[in-house]
């Protein structure tokens, strides 16, 4: 018997290819909502268009899985066609900074007390000043994006009422529509 076949333990069966010991199986689900999150993390819209071009997957395998979890409760939509994921994140803890006299800080996280050496504190400030910029700069796309929608939303309101107003004049001044002339 051959080497091929002993290894598949059935006469005549082939082997399953052996699969690479560093990469696990990820699910469909696992990898569209992976990127989700990595896009949500970079503060990146996650659209089906960018899944698409992302995980190489067909637009129907995307909004399958995509709907689900959305009534799994995994990923919620903010807009028409654009996701992100729900974030489970445990309970924030009371902050406080209290600057004392001598110029040292005291940080407090819940439990943890942390006396902080004035060029601590501004290492730290530095830090965490990139954190603030990219949530404001986070926050001022998610505003803008919900203007834009909201305006685009006005917009076909405005046009639809345009095209009722413009067919109600026709029709009071008796002028034929383009198609009815054609027809006619």
């Amino acid at each position: 018997m051959n080497q091929l076949a002993e290894q598949s333990g059935l006469d005549g069966i082939p082997p399953m290819p052996a699969r690479a010991p560093h990469a696990p199986l990820v699910s469909v689900r696992e990898r569209i909502l992976q990127t989700v999150v990595e896009l949500h993390l970079a503060g990146r819209p996650a659209t089906r268009q960018v899944l698409g071009e992302t995980t190489d997957f067909s637009y129907a395998v995307i909004d399958d899985h995509v709907k689900r979890m959305i009534g799994d409760g995994v990923l919620r939509r903010i807009s028409h066609g654009v996701f992100e994921p729900i974030e489970v994140l445990p309970a924030a803890r009371a902050v406080s900074v209290t600057k004392l006299p001598n110029g040292m800080c005291k940080l407090e996280v819940g439990d943890c007390c942390i006396d902080l050496h004035p060029a601590e504190e501004r290492a730290i400030g530095r830090f965490l000043s990139g954190s603030a910029t990219e949530m404001a700069g986070i926050q001022n796309g998610r505003e803008i994006l919900d203007t834009v929608a909201e305006l685009r939303r006005q917009l076909h309101e405005e046009r639809r009422l345009r095209e009722q107003q413009d067919e109600v004049i026709r029709k009071l001044q008796g002028i034929p529509r383009q198609d009815e002339l054609a027809l006619g």
